[in-house]
């Protein structure tokens, strides 16, 4: 609703003839004849709020037009400037997935990024290539980074060197048949890394190296898998009281961390950058130390947890009924008693990929194994018994509560109410990835 008067200005001094409105009206579409006679300018000013000035000329007048912006008496006419952006924050695991995700790249890229530095395999001092480790396809090498030297036009001077030698991780195919694999996986990380807030949930990817057909990543020795074993060697060395038997072996407040970080992880995957990993395990998952000077305190887990080993990963379709994709190595390897059971009975079948509620379920039993100590989780078996006990996997969590470290998993503890909802004998009924994250939150 806007109160609009108007007032006749002197033509000459341009100040206000009458201190009192010539007429006064709300909302109308006319205005009194008597003023629109009058052939000297009209100011017309509408109150609202915020308030906002408007002059009109007549074409009568021989005084300069008037500029649309209207400056302050008090301050000078304001830059025009580029609309302001707000700052860049974290995206929350409870927002809309939608809002947070980025177009980055079209999921049917035909090209992965470029690695075009030259690398240095690393040797030790029998002169033996250094691995990091090796899997089915690949096996991981410790490398350095070498800058190409850049050329300069005559005259001038060298240019400084834009980067440095750096440690590398090179994934490079272990058999012939590996290298569409990795060549897939190269795509699905460049796509990660163009995705907003990858930093914190996934390997750093540097590019394809197309002449060895090998991924290059920056080089994470310490593998979630590592620090289990070392934090469950470590608690074997510590009196065992009743105050700590019912703990995580890393300490409660260290294990919430790591499974909210995880979990939050998870999330991003799923909902922000659109895929399954596929293959979700303690080997998988690097821990990424963190720079404790820039901490005003100590931290519980001082850590970042990051997601690697693509190989398996799929996208998750927009619809529902939509095929998917199941030429990826999705079920060339797994890991009992990681892999969800649905997907253990379906080994013989070509059909069936990796899902949001089977990568749930990995997570659950990776978090019951950093809880226990225990990377089998099912200790004192041979394969076929853990085989079985997998298929079972609903029951994960009475079979870890019979080893030796069940003590760890109390009935109620923060252990149970993190893994129970995720590890349903139904999928369909498995905790969804925004849930669990503010579960592990609260």
């Amino acid at each position: 609703l806007f109160l609009v008067y108007i007032m006749p200005i002197d033509p000459i001094s341009s100040k206000r003839a009458s201190a009192t409105p010539s007429s006064l009206y709300v909302g109308g579409p006319t205005v009194d004849p008597d003023l629109l006679a009058n052939p000297s300018i009209l100011r017309i000013e509408i109150m609202a709020n915020p308030p906002v000035q408007l002059s009109l000329q007549t074409a009568q007048s021989k005084s300069p037009p008037v500029s649309t912006h209207v400056p302050s008496s008090l301050t000078p006419p304001v830059t025009p400037i580029a609309k302001e952006r707000p700052p860049r924050s974290t995206p929350s695991p409870f927002q809309d997935p939608k809002a947070e995700q980025t177009p980055s790249i079209s999921k049917d890229n035909a090209s992965p990024l470029q690695f075009t530095d030259d690398l240095e395999i690393c040797h030790d001092e029998n002169n033996r290539s250094i691995e990091f480790g090796r899997g089915v396809w690949s096996m991981v090498y410790k490398a350095r980074s070498l800058p190409r030297p850049q050329t300069n036009l005559p005259g001038t001077p060298p240019s400084s060197p834009t980067s440095r030698s750096q440690v590398l991780a090179v994934k490079a195919p272990l058999r012939r048949d590996a290298r569409p694999v990795l060549n897939a996986e190269a795509l699905t990380l460049t796509r990660l890394t163009l995705t907003q807030g990858h930093e914190q949930y996934v390997v750093p990817f540097h590019g394809y190296h197309a002449e060895l057909g090998a991924l290059v990543m920056s080089a994470i020795p310490t593998s979630l898998a590592t620090y289990i074993e070392d934090q469950s060697k470590l608690a074997r060395t510590r009196q065992p009281t009743t105050a700590t038997m019912f703990d995580p072996v890393q300490g409660p407040a260290s294990y919430q961390e790591l499974a909210r970080k995880l979990i939050t992880g998870l999330n991003w995957l799923h909902q922000v950058a659109g895929v399954v990993h596929g293959d979700i395990k303690p080997q998988n998952i690097l821990l990424r130390p963190i720079d404790t000077d820039d901490c005003d305190e100590a931290l519980d887990f001082p850590y970042e947890p990051l997601y690697a080993d693509f190989s398996a990963t799929v996208d998750i379709p927009a619809d529902a009924d939509a095929p998917v994709d199941t030429t990826r190595a999705s079920m060339s390897s797994f890991t009992p008693p990681f892999t969800a059971p649905e997907m253990l009975a379906s080994l013989t079948s070509s059909e069936m990929a990796p899902t949001p509620a089977s990568d749930v379920f990995s997570l659950a039993a990776t978090l019951l194994a950093a809880a226990t100590g225990d990377l089998l989780l099912y200790p004192n078996m041979n394969h076929r018994l853990r085989l079985e006990m997998a298929r079972a996997g609903h029951q994960i969590i009475d079979f870890a509560r019979s080893g030796v470290s069940g003590s760890r998993v109390p009935r109620d503890g923060f252990v149970e109410r993190i893994v129970k909802p995720a590890v349903a004998k139904d999928p369909a009924m498995r905790v969804t990835t925004p849930e669990w994250a503010e579960l592990a939150s609260a």
